[in-house]
């Protein structure tokens, strides 16, 4: 996937742990030589972003998405962007420090593509990036463009 693009991928990440974005980000940069990551520190954030993509926004490839964000929590955030036209196709894959079975079958319920448990060990978070490259790889947006 480090080959040209059409276009750069666009990801959507809604996370608080400014550590966690930076990790993110060069999980990304590890696996993408051209992508866009637009950055929302709380769940409020999110619901305006949503609704605004449900008004004709640019959709994004992927969305990474923390479940305990202030002011609005992942799982609102995830039944929303699911009922959104378009929002049922766009792959999302929960970042959490949760290992909740519960969390687990809610996110897996509301649509969720794959579950990411933030590990401790820094190889082990920077899987992050192999884990958005394969979700891209399946999906028909990766399949319609050239890597």
């Amino acid at each position: 996937m480090n080959e040209v693009r059409d276009r750069a991928v666009r990801i959507l990440l809604t996370e608080d742990n400014q550590a966690d974005v930076y990790l993110i980000r060069q999980a990304l940069s590890q696996k993408f030589d051209r992508f866009e990551l637009q950055v929302l520190s709380n769940g409020e954030e999110a619901v305006k972003m949503i609704d605004s993509l449900g008004q004709g926004g640019l959709l994004p490839d992927i969305v990474l998405l923390d479940l305990n964000l202030p002011r609005c929590d992942g799982k609102e955030i995830l039944g929303k962007l699911r009922q959104m036209p378009g929002g049922d196709v766009i792959p999302v894959i929960i970042i959490t420090s949760s290992d909740s079975p519960r969390d687990r079958d809610d996110v897996a319920r509301l649509g969720a593509t794959r579950y990411f448990k933030k590990p401790f060990e820094l190889s082990d978070f920077m899987r992050i990036g192999d884990v958005v490259e394969d979700i891209l790889r399946d999906t028909s947006v990766a399949a319609k463009d050239t890597y």
